[in-house]
């Protein structure tokens, strides 16, 4: 029965998604914009509800609602054995319906409505699966939102400070340039917590915990890319000095990602960890004020992201479960449309010409090396580009080409049509994305003036890395065990015990402080000088007391003398 509810849901949303993206190529084409507003209330107290559809949030719906789609139907076969699954379908619906509501509101009151939406929703699916694991996971993801979260009441509370709740009326004025410094750090801050840029980054390879179907959704079009959207939104605020701070940042989690991915061994993690540089890139875009690039990006990133994710869904199914790359090896041969689909969205992620990534990523970095930037940052940018192209055929590497690992595995998911038919649409429309959205986001291209030499690093940097994977890859087994490479694996793996810091540091100081002052105040002297030292009191209190009522002539003889020789003092 679920599976025809799974079919209906998935049938809906292609359809929402085609008329939406019909909607969008239609506000492009003659640059309209249309608000729909209620007033909700009476005279004295009322709220204005406003919608804003234009171009990029149709153009991004319609995205959402095709990878939303192709999960569901895919999820159809995935969730088949699981006896939850009509609880998973609606905690995918209510994601879909707080990113709708993200995506089309102006007014940030409502965007506080998706933006807490998709923290809760994604809390619930990432403890999915009830195990230990999962609930770590699953606190840090939500702890980590919720200062997102706390950004974006400080902003409804300056907003309305300002006047107005909409980011829409608002004019750039020199005013209002020096009076929302303050606003523009806000909307930053809450922005890296939800797409976990640098010192948020931990709790994105943690959210790995959730079933993959979720990872696709999450790491393509929903959770993670809120705050981007969110600062493409907010670009008329940004000041130089919140554009500084997230250049820093960016630049930090592209680096730090691309580093820690080339030392991890699960293929989710992997995977998620590339989702954080190319977070990374993007946000290092609309550092540069390169908004449509940024937006550009996003589209193309959420399309071939979501199809990594399924097929490497596909991949776990058909190893047994296991999302160790080490124990894959020679999957080309057992899973063969698989491989060409993963490693299509592998080499777009790569930026390899004429691929869809290409498009945005290579003309993002061409539009940072013709500014007048830190050369130092633009080395980085640089870098990071290249520990991409590492990491992913190191995957690639690991898991098709290499040695075989001698689990047993099948063809059953290659002949799976409910798992390969939103692998197939996929990759049809990640491959035509990137030319056909660059026609119609760019009708007059950008030109990045730059030396031949400078022009054509990135494919240099691009094929330089290639060769240094399967080089290291290759002959890496000899010496992968050794002790010192353990210790530098754990050491970059955990991103410089980054999910220590943020997530376990203050809670695991505090229960270490708690027992030191239990065991020096509450059980050590001031147990002495209050529990201990009342009792011996009342108790030889007591003792006197029980004493002098004995009815004992001897006391009562002394308690006569004593009270004379009281009366004789005080005479005197």
């Amino acid at each position: 029965m679920f599976q025809y509810f799974y079919k209906k849901i998935s049938f809906f949303l292609f359809n929402m998604s085609f008329l939406s993206f019909l909607a969008g190529v239609n506000f492009m084409m003659t640059n309209s914009i249309t608000f729909i507003e209620w007033v909700i209330g009476g005279s004295t107290l009322c709220f204005h509800v406003t919608f804003l559809i234009d171009a990029m949030s149709l153009v991004f719906l319609a995205v959402v609602l095709f990878i939303s789609g192709n999960v569901v139907y895919y999820s159809q076969s995935y969730m088949t054995s699981d006896p939850y699954a009509d609880r998973f379908i609606m905690l995918v619906f209510g994601f879909i319906i707080s990113m709708f509501l993200l995506v089309i509101s102006p007014n940030i009151v409502s965007i506080l409505l998706g933006w807490d939406g998709l923290g809760l929703v994604s809390y619930c699916l990432v403890i999915y699966y009830p195990t230990k694991k999962s609930n770590s996971a699953g606190m840090l993801t939500v702890m980590s939102n919720r200062v997102g979260d706390i950004c974006i009441l400080l902003i409804i509370a300056w907003m309305g400070a300002l006047g107005d709740f909409s980011f829409v009326p608002w004019t750039m004025t020199e005013w209002m340039l020096t009076e929302t410094n303050t606003l523009s750090i806000l909307v930053v801050l809450a922005a890296i917590t939800k797409s976990a840029q640098f010192p948020f980054s931990a709790w994105l390879p943690a959210a790995m915990a959730a079933p993959t179907p979720v990872s696709a959704l999450v790491h393509s079009s929903t959770l993670v890319t809120a705050g981007v959207y969110l600062l493409i939104r907010f670009s008329e605020c940004m000041t130089l000095s919140s554009s500084t701070l997230l250049m820093f940042l960016s630049t930090v989690t592209m680096f730090l990602s691309g580093l820690v991915a080339n030392f991890e061994y699960d293929m989710k993690k992997i995977i998620a960890l590339s989702t954080l540089s190319q977070l990374g890139v993007m946000m290092f875009s609309i550092s540069l004020g390169l908004y449509g690039l940024a937006f550009f990006h996003l589209v193309i990133h959420a399309l071939f992201k979501a199809l990594l994710f399924l097929c490497a869904g596909v991949l776990i199914h058909g190893v047994g479960g296991s999302q160790d790359i080490r124990l894959c090896g020679g999957l080309a041969r057992t899973f063969p449309l698989i491989g060409v689909c993963m490693n299509l969205a592998n080499l777009s992620l790569c930026g390899l010409p004429f691929l869809s990534g290409f498009y945005s990523k290579d003309l993002i970095i061409e539009m940072a090396a013709q500014g007048a930037w830190n050369q130092l940052v633009i080395l980085i940018l640089f870098i990071a580009v290249g520990l991409t192209v590492t990491y992913t055929f190191r995957l690639v590497y690991l898991s098709f080409v290499g040695w075989t690992s001698g689990l047993s595995s099948t063809f059953f998911c290659d002949t799976d049509m409910v798992m390969m038919g939103p692998i197939v649409n996929l990759t049809v429309v990640a491959l035509l994305s990137g030319p056909t959205l660059a026609w119609l986001l760019f009708p007059f291209p950008l030109v990045a003036v730059l030396p031949s030499s400078l022009k054509l690093l990135t494919s240099i940097i691009i094929i330089l890395s290639i060769l240094l994977s399967v080089a290291t890859t290759s002959s890496s087994m000899n010496w992968v065990y050794s002790k010192n490479y353990a210790q530098l694996s754990n050491f970059v793996g955990s991103m410089g015990y980054l999910p220590f810091i943020s997530g376990q540091m203050v809670p695991s100081s505090a229960l270490v402080l708690g027992n030191q002052v239990l065991k020096t105040s509450d059980q050590g002297w001031l147990e002495h000088v209050t529990v201990s030292s009342l009792n011996f009191n009342f108790t030889r209190s007591g003792g006197i007391l029980n004493l002098i009522q004995s009815n004992s002539l001897k006391i009562h003889f002394l308690s006569f003398l004593f009270l004379f020789l009281v009366l004789l003092v005080m005479g005197a």
